[in-house]
């Protein structure tokens, strides 16, 4: 028995003496600096021990990893091997804080996805490894916009959003804000996470702590396209957006708020808002004129309540602009004459779509001037 365990312990002894002999020497290390030798350099950098590894080994390791990248760059092997190796060092904390090495290595991961992707036809175990890369990457706004290219060019990916709040705060956003992709990713983020929230000043919190000052003057422009659109969830978005931060003038703002309640508005605190505006406009003429402005070069004209299933909402609402904004419903009744008459260049067709409608709702009120009535009832016959 005794010899039995002998033989035991031989055979572990005998299996545990080349692990012992395979770790490198400080020495060793050095003969493979200056052979150049970096992968095998690599693999045993961290065979000295942790209380050994001074400056020397730092510098040794820094300039080795860079060297092998260099290496790699130069004969252009950009195989899942080399990336592996990389992808492994540069968790080395003294590589973590080498810029230089990250820099390269940045580089590297680039062409080595490309690679990946035009050529090993895998496109979701490459998306894995680029997303990983990208986890564990410094995440430079540079970066960020390279690998959006890569995912553009060889996925189907829309949403880039987890790569451009990187940028949308740095000192790149002047470059790269003002970019359409990015505009449409940053409004695309701010209306689906902004739908809920109607507080200003959470809007604004949201819309801060997502873009810095210059990502935001980059789609101000587009916000303010918004105002007027088709879509009410797209103008209310941009609305609470843009009053949030006190983005718009007295003109932007009242000018929205005559068309938001000229387009089927829904009770509650901006038509309460809405109403007061054009209340507040038929005592201020040269306020209503600029609002009158902007609403007459709208088109088609606003006035999608004119059609309202709700009558009585309707015609409060028609009283409310004969009474203090009478400009407006003369230009709507006298426009669609014209165009019914043919007097006039209408290129993108009827710029009066609820003509008949306000024309009905009058027949018995003193909305529209009866030189105009008696006309349309002439075309009408």
């Amino acid at each position: 028995m005794i010899k039995f365990f002998s033989i035991i312990f031989s055979f572990i002894a005998l299996n545990l003496h080349p692990v012992y002999a395979a770790l490198y020497s400080i020495e060793d290390l050095e003969q493979l600096q200056i052979s150049k030798n970096y992968t095998e350099f690599l693999n045993h950098a961290h065979d000295i021990r942790p209380s050994s590894r001074d400056k020397r080994w730092r510098e040794m390791v820094q300039t080795m990893a860079v060297g092998q990248l260099d290496f790699l760059l130069e004969k252009r092997i950009f195989n899942q091997k080399s990336f592996k190796l990389i992808e492994k060092i540069a968790l080395w904390p003294i590589l973590l804080e080498d810029e230089f090495f990250q820099i390269k290595r940045n580089r590297f991961a680039e062409f080595y996805l490309e690679n990946c992707f035009s050529k090993r036809g895998r496109t979701d175990s490459c998306k894995n490894e680029l997303l990983n890369f990208w986890n564990a990457s410094n995440q430079n706004p540079d970066l960020a916009m390279s690998l959006v290219n890569i995912l553009k060019s060889f996925t189907k990916e829309k949403d880039f959003w987890g790569f451009y709040q990187k940028v949308t705060k740095s000192s790149s956003a002047e470059f790269y804000c003002p970019k359409i992709a990015v505009r449409k990713s940053i409004l695309d983020h701010l209306r689906v996470n902004l739908s809920q929230v109607e507080d200003p000043k959470y809007v604004k919190k949201f819309i801060d702590d997502n873009l810095g000052s210059t990502c935001w003057q980059s789609v101000l422009k587009d916000l303010k396209g918004m105002l007027f659109d088709k879509s009410f969830t797209l103008r209310s978005f941009a609305y609470k957006a843009l009053n949030s931060k006190e983005a718009l003038t007295q003109v932007e703002q009242d000018s929205y708020l005559a068309f938001y309640i000229l387009t089927n508005p829904i009770k509650g605190d901006t038509f309460n808002v809405a109403w007061s505006l054009i209340e507040k406009v038929g005592d201020d003429y040269s306020r209503r004129m600029k609002v009158f402005k902007v609403l007459k070069n709208i088109d088609p004209l606003p006035g999608d309540i004119f059609s309202n299933y709700n009558k009585e909402k309707k015609e409060a609402i028609i009283n409310l602009f004969a009474n203090n904004f009478p400009e407006y419903i003369d230009h709507y009744a006298r426009t669609c004459v014209n165009f019914l008459k043919g007097i006039g260049d209408f290129p993108r067709g009827n710029p009066t779509l609820y003509c008949s409608e306000l024309y009905s709702s009058s027949k018995s009120k003193r909305w529209i001037r009866q030189p105009l009535q008696i006309q349309y009832s002439s075309i009408k016959k």
